[in-house]
């Protein structure tokens, strides 16, 4: 117990949770820009796109109706259909309105989910380099993260055998985030195929964090999640957002598909912390969803050009490899050879490229993968030209 009078006393909880690694490098990059240095931000994973303006049209013109009154916890209805058919259109898969629940963005949705499903001591195997959120989202519902790791020799891609190693007694779920951040490795048909029978043999809930699936750069396949729904219809468990796809990072709109009695636990949790997002976001949310969709196609089509050339860049460092991100918006370099008493860790290496060249980019420690570096190419074309020469000669400089 806290002494009278002391200072503040805050629960082990707090003590033990950290900042994400994304937002303590943006902030630092966010003080050195007020100091007056211009400072080229590859950190946060953050379109660099503004929302389309049908999408800004329709949340004005909600606002304008006043449509500013509490929405219901699980969303408002036509947000809930409007996303269950766009996965129905998009992907095949079946889930009806009652089965959505909509979230104050992704983070949310995983944060209710693992609320809603873990029990103390019950563990979530988190193939990893990692988002940093997923660990600590189990954490935060008393559960224990279980780390399985991707291989960079295998293009960091997810092994099936790897997972069946890591099953325990105490094993409730799998988290897989396809494409990965920050890698940007994509789980092929084959592997989701043998994931969804495993958990079916082995009763885990298989949970799939779908950020970045507009952001892929080779051939998909979209039947598997049928597939996969069909297999383990009570076990599966789909994330996603505005986000990334429509530039919405600010709106603040995400969701679960899942399993009714899921859904109905996540909006029952939301009645009792943030109720939903701003209501006219989430009309704004529906624009998006319903409207054209060749926008999404187009900023794909951008970001691989933004891939290639920065891709190129890295690999031409002599002392760097990296895997060709199949999918998202990062690149994520091995730069252990650079690595030396002075500069020992990926940690000291981003301090001090972000010090000398004005360039911010995020340690492979917050995606528990130290000896890399994220660097983000959401960025115009322009500005990850000059970063990539500025990385080039910081490198050889080490």
């Amino acid at each position: 117990m806290t002494p009278p009078g002391s200072a503040l006393g805050l629960s082990r909880r707090a003590r033990a949770m950290p900042l994400s690694a994304t937002i303590k490098v943006s902030q630092a990059a966010a003080a050195l820009r007020a100091s007056g240095v211009p400072v080229l931000d590859f950190s946060v994973g953050e379109p660099d796109q503004d929302t389309p303006t049908h999408v800004v049209a329709a949340g004005a013109r909600a606002l304008a109706e006043g449509r500013t009154r509490y929405a219901p916890p699980a969303g408002i209805p036509e947000l809930r259909a409007a996303v269950a058919a766009r996965y129905r259109e998009d992907v095949g898969l079946d889930f009806a309105a009652e089965e959505v629940a909509i979230s104050c963005g992704g983070k949310q949705a995983l944060f209710n989910v693992c609320q809603m499903l873990l029990d103390p001591g019950d563990e979530v195997i988190v193939p990893t380099p990692h988002w940093p959120t997923f660990p600590e989202a189990v954490r935060l519902a008393g559960g224990r993260p279980v780390f399985v790791t991707c291989r960079e020799r295998d293009g960091f891609e997810l092994r099936v055998a790897s997972i069946r190693r890591a099953l325990g007694p105490r094993t409730r779920a799998l988290i897989v985030n396809s494409p990965n951040n920050p890698t940007g490795a994509v789980v092929d048909a084959d592997q989701w195929l043998a994931l969804g029978r495993l958990a079916q043999k082995r009763g885990f809930t298989l949970i799939y964090d779908d950020t970045y699936a507009k952001l892929s750069y080779g051939r998909t396949s979209t039947e598997v999640f049928a597939a996969l729904r069909r297999t383990i219809p009570g076990r599966f468990v789909v994330l996603g957002t505005a986000s990334k796809t429509y530039c919405m990072t600010g709106w603040r709109i995400g969701w679960t598909l899942g399993p009714r009695a899921l859904a109905e636990a996540c909006a029952a949790l939301a009645s009792h912390s943030t109720q939903s997002p701003a209501t006219f976001a989430q009309y704004g949310a529906l624009a998006a969803l319903t409207g054209p969709q060749h926008g999404v196609a187009e900023r794909a089509a951008e970001y691989r050009r933004r891939r290639d050339l920065i891709y190129g860049a890295v690999v031409a460092i002599r002392g760097v490899s990296c895997v060709e991100p199949a999918g998202a918006f990062y690149v994520f370099p091995n730069v252990k050879r650079f690595l030396s008493s002075r500069v020992p860790t990926s940690l000291a290496l981003a301090s001090r490229l972000l010090a000398d060249q004005q360039i911010a980019s995020v340690p492979g420690e917050g995606f528990g993968a130290p000896g890399y570096l994220r660097i983000s190419f959401a960025r115009p074309l322009a500005e990850l030209e000059v970063g990539a020469d500025r990385i080039r000669r910081f490198l050889e400089g080490l």
